[in-house]
């Protein structure tokens, strides 16, 4: 596993936070969005194998767990990097960038 190389499989801006779900029979990670309403997206990972998923570099002020689900919500928006390498999934966070025009 060492020889592998990780792959980014998404990037995601101004996330409020995750829920994870992974099981046998439920591979994906659901990012949601502040605001009025609720919106997400959802990221999912090949079927078939159980991930170990690491929240890396990002401030969150509440876990939620309730079988089989967990959801993080940060302390405030992030951006969001979700990569790949092997069995291990990686959701790196940094403050969300201000583009100026």
């Amino acid at each position: 596993m060492a020889d592998e190389i990780a792959t980014v499989i998404a990037t995601i801006k101004n996330a409020a936070g995750v829920i994870l779900a992974v099981t046998e029979n439920r591979n994906w990670i659901e990012v949601f969005f502040e605001g009025d309403l609720m919106h997400t997206q959802t990221v999912n990972l090949p079927s078939g194998t159980i991930y170990n998923i690491y929240i890396e570099e990002i401030p969150h002020k509440t876990t939620v767990y309730e079988y089989p689900r967990t959801m993080i919500f940060f302390t405030g928006p992030c951006d969001l990097e979700i990569t790949r390498e092997g069995d291990r999934v990686i959701v790196m966070g940094s403050a969300p960038r201000q583009d100026f025009v």
